[in-house]
C-alpha cells in the first residue's frame, strides 16, 4: 500500500495549487462563476487512503479542462505522514483537534493549518473509511436540515447514522465536520468502504465529489434548489446509536470477524472465547467493532479506544420530527 500511496501523493503534488491556503497539500480551484465554496477532505485519518485516487482524478480533470466547475472547490489531504507509516495518526487523532486550544503535536499543528480553509467552506464533505469491513457505505453526522438535503441529493448511500444536533461525537475534542457545523453550515462525513485502496471506495468518492460539484453549480445557476434536488432522490434510512460498549479492560476482545452493519440479536455473544463475556444488550447492527493490535507481552497498543463496539438501529421517526426545534 505504501508504494501506491507514494505514487498517488506524487500525482497530487504534481497538479495541486494551494492558492491562498497555508497548508501545501491543498488544491484550490476558482471557476469565477459563483462564490459557493465546496471543501473536500481526504485522509484525515492517515490509513484511510481510498478516496485519494478519486480526489486526484477530479483535480486532474479540473486542471486539464476536462471537467468544468463555475464555483470554488478546495481539496486537502489531511494526514499523509501518518498514511506513509500505515497509521491512523502519529500523535493525536487529526479528526479530534479542531478546537481553540489544540494539542502541541503533529496533528494539532495540521489542524491549525486547516482551520482557515474550513472557515471559508460553505459545505464540507469529509471522506472516510471504516477500519473493519462494512456491508454498507453510510453518512455519520448529527442531523441538520440543510445537511440532510445535501446528503440526500448526493445519494452516495441510503444509510445515515445520525444523532441529536447538539451531541458531540466525543467529549473534549472536535471533529473537522463538527467545526464546520458550529458555523451553522453543512459538515458531512461519508464512510465509503473498508480502509485501503480498492474496496469500492474510489468510485463512491468520485461519484460523491462530482455530484457535489454539479449540484453546487446547478443551485447557483438557479436551475434547481437544494431542497428540490434532494426530493428528486430517495429518502435516506435514518439510524441512531442505541448502545456503546466501553472498552473497559484490556481483557476484553470481540469474537473474530464482526463487520460494520452485521445484524446481531439481543443476548448474542459478541466476545471472543476465553475472554470476559460481552452480550448484545439489544438487537440491531454492529458498528465500529474494534480489534486493536497487540504488542509484545499481550497487551493492546495504546491508546485504547473508548468503546469496543456500538449497536445502531433504525430511528422511530424522521429526524425532522424527532429533533423538532433542535436543528442548527
Amino acid at each position: 500500500m505504501r508504494d501506491m500511496l507514494i505514487d498517488w501523493l506524487a500525482r497530487f503534488d504534481a497538479v495541486a495549487r494551494p492558492g491562498p491556503w497555508p497548508y501545501p497539500r491543498v488544491h484550490h480551484h476558482e471557476g469565477g462563476g459563483h462564490p459557493f465554496h465546496l471543501v473536500i477532505g481526504s485522509m484525515v485519518h492517515g490509513d484511510e487512503v481510498g478516496s485519494l485516487p478519486a480526489v486526484v482524478r477530479v483535480i486532474e480533470e479540473l486542471v486539464t479542462g476536462q471537467r468544468l466547475h463555475a464555483g470554488t472547490v478546495s481539496f486537502f489531504v489531511g494526514n499523509p505522514e501518518a498514511g506513509l507509516q500505515g497509521q491512523r495518526f502519529l500523535e493525536d487523532d487529526l479528526n479530534r483537534v479542531f478546537m481553540d486550544d489544540p494539542p502541541a503535536s503533529h496533528e494539532g499543528r495540521r489542524g491549525a493549518l486547516l482551520r482557515p480553509l474550513l472557515d471559508a467552506a460553505d459545505v464540507f464533505l469529509d471522506l472516510h473509511q471504516t477500519i473493519e469491513p462494512t456491508q454498507h457505505a453510510f453518512y455519520i453526522f448529527p442531523f441538520q436540515t440543510h445537511g440532510w438535503h445535501w446528503a440526500r441529493a448526493l445519494a452516495s448511500t441510503s444509510m445515515w447514522v445520525t444523532r441529536h444536533p447538539g451531541t458531540a461525537f466525543t467529549t473534549g475534542a472536535k471533529c473537522a465536520d463538527e467545526y464546520v457545523r458550529d458555523r451553522g453550515l453543512p459538515g458531512i462525513t461519508l464512510e465509503l468502504s473498508q480502509k485501503g485502496f480498492g474496496n469500492g471506495g474510489e468510485e463512491r468518492a468520485y461519484q460523491a465529489i462530482t455530484r457535489a460539484l454539479e449540484l453546487s453549480d446547478a443551485v447557483a445557476a438557479g436551475t434547481t434548489t437544494l431542497e428540490e434536488a434532494a426530493m428528486d432522490r430517495p429518502e435516506l434510512t435514518f439510524l441512531e446509536t442505541v448502545h456503546r460498549e466501553p472498552f473497559a479492560s484490556e481483557d476484553l476482545a470481540l469474537r473474530p470477524g464482526l463487520q460494520n452493519f452485521q445484524e446481531v440479536a439481543e443476548g448474542e455473544v459478541l466476545s471472543a472465547p476465553g475472554t470476559p463475556e460481552l452480550r448484545a444488550p439489544c438487537g440491531g447492527w454492529v458498528l465500529f467493532p474494534k480489534y486493536p493490535p497487540r504488542v509484545e507481552g499481550g497487551g493492546y497498543k495504546k491508546p485504547l479506544p473508548g468503546e469496543i463496539y456500538r449497536i445502531v438501529r433504525a430511528m422511530g421517526g424522521h429526524p425532522v420530527e424527532v429533533f423538532a426545534g433542535a436543528d442548527r
